[in-house]
């Protein structure tokens, strides 16, 4: 090989590399998307100790939270409301989300909700709760049973 070729390798050798990567950062996620963590929070059967489910929560833009509640086990085509809980010093709850905070079943007993919350409500409040409504209402608060249960992270 002669010199010629030889630096004539090295350079197309480095050009490769250089090629490659600039290529891998072009479609590697990047540091703000990697870092967007899924935490999960477990929800046991409370009311229905064969209802399970997870809360995921996700980063949708600095500030804001996407709460997934995913369950199963509950009764079949029934209505669920989704709920942020206290229960020290003192008893005190709050929808997730906006409207009615609800989800129904399918004929399962599978359900789901999603809803935007802003992140600081995370730091208030010391468990999710999954509240069900014998009546199909979600405005009717009298009766419900508390479907399942999750303590919040911190």
């Amino acid at each position: 090989m002669t010199r010629r070729n030889a630096v004539a390798a090295i350079i197309s050798f480095f050009t490769l590399v250089l090629f490659t990567g600039f290529f891998n950062l072009a479609v590697l996620p990047s540091v703000d998307e990697a870092s967007a963590a899924v935490e999960r929070v477990p929800l046991k059967g409370h009311f229905w100790k064969k209802a399970k489910g997870d809360v995921l929560i996700r980063d949708l833009q600095p500030g804001q939270k996407e709460i997934t509640v995913e369950a199963q086990g509950l009764n079949p085509n029934s209505t669920y409301t989704v709920w942020f809980v206290n229960e020290k010093p003192a008893m005190d709850m709050a929808g997730i989300g906006t409207g009615d905070f609800s989800f129904k079943t399918d004929d399962k007993g599978v359900g789901r909700y999603t809803a935007t919350v802003p992140a600081s409500e995370l730091e208030k409040w010391q468990m999710f709760e999954v509240a069900y409504h014998p009546d199909n209402n979600p405005a009717n608060m009298k009766d419900i049973k508390i479907a399942l249960k999750g303590d919040i992270k911190r």
